[in-house]
C-alpha cells in the first residue's frame, strides 16, 4: 500500500482526494453545510498535495522521465481543475462575507481560517497540476527528438518532478518565468495560459482577502 501511495497517477490522486473530501464533509461538524463542504475541500486538497509531493520525493530524474512519457492528465482535466479551484475559492470567500458578520468569537475566527485555508489549497493544487503537465510535455518532446524538451533548465542534471514544481510555482507567484526558459512553441503556449490564470487568480485572492478583512473589522 505504501508503495502504491508513493507512485499514484493523477486520476488516482484526484480520486483519493475526492474520497477524503466526501468523508470529511459528511462528519457531524458543528457548522453549516457550506462550511462542512469547504472543510471537505481542504481535506481533499491536502490528500492530493501530500500524494503529489510524496511522488516527487520518491522519483529521481530517470523515473520522472519514464513516468512522464507514459502518464498525463488531459488538457480538459487541467482546465476543469483550474475552474473548480477558482470557483471553490470564490464560494469560500463569498460564504465568509455572508456569514462572518453574523458570527462572533471562535466561530468567526474559524470561518475566516477555513476560507483562507481553502483559498491557499486551491492555489497550491492549481500549480501542482500544471507541474505534472509540464513534466509530461517536456519528456514527451524529448522522446520525440527535441534537444531540450521545450524548457531550458540551468545546470547539466536532468530535471525531476521537483524541478517542474519549481517552474510552476514560480509562475504561480510571479506570472513570469525566472531562470528556466521556455524554448518551444508548445511550451510557451502552455506557460502563457498558466501565467494568465495565475495572474487572474492572484488578483482574485487579493481582492477577496481585502473584502474578508473589511468584513471582519
Amino acid at each position: 500500500m505504501r508503495a502504491h501511495l508513493s507512485t499514484t497517477t493523477g486520476p488516482q490522486r484526484l480520486l483519493y482526494g475526492a474520497a477524503a473530501a466526501v468523508a470529511v464533509a459528511l462528519l457531524p461538524w458543528p457548522m453549516g453545510f457550506t462550511a462542512r463542504g469547504l472543510a471537505g475541500w481542504c481535506a481533499g486538497v491536502a490528500v492530493y498535495q501530500v500524494l503529489s509531493w510524496w511522488l516527487a520525493e520518491t522519483f529521481d530524474a530517470r523515473r520522472t522521465r519514464e513516468r512522464a512519457q507514459q502518464l498525463d492528465q488531459p488538457n480538459v482535466v487541467i482546465l476543469v481543475s483550474m475552474l473548480v479551484a477558482v470557483g471553490v475559492s470564490v464560494v469560500a470567500i463569498a460564504m465568509l462575507l455572508q456569514q462572518v458578520r453574523q458570527l462572533s468569537g471562535w466561530a468567526r475566527g474559524a470561518h475566516v481560517a477555513l476560507g483562507l485555508v481553502a483559498l491557499a489549497g486551491s492555489w497550491l493544487m492549481m500549480h501542482t497540476i500544471y507541474a505534472f503537465h509540464y513534466a509530461h510535455r517536456y519528456y514527451i518532446d524529448r522522446k520525440g527528438g527535441a534537444s531540450d524538451g521545450g524548457l531550458d533548465f540551468p545546470g547539466k542534471e536532468a530535471p525531476d518532478y521537483f524541478d517542474f514544481m519549481y517552474y510552476a510555482y514560480v509562475i504561480g507567484m510571479t506570472s513570469q518565468v525566472s531562470d528556466v526558459q521556455a524554448t518551444s512553441h508548445e511550451m510557451r503556449r502552455i506557460t502563457l495560459v498558466h501565467s494568465v490564470l495565475a495572474f487572474a487568480f492572484n488578483m482574485l485572492v487579493l481582492a477577496l482577502s481585502v473584502n474578508v478583512v473589511a468584513g471582519v473589522v
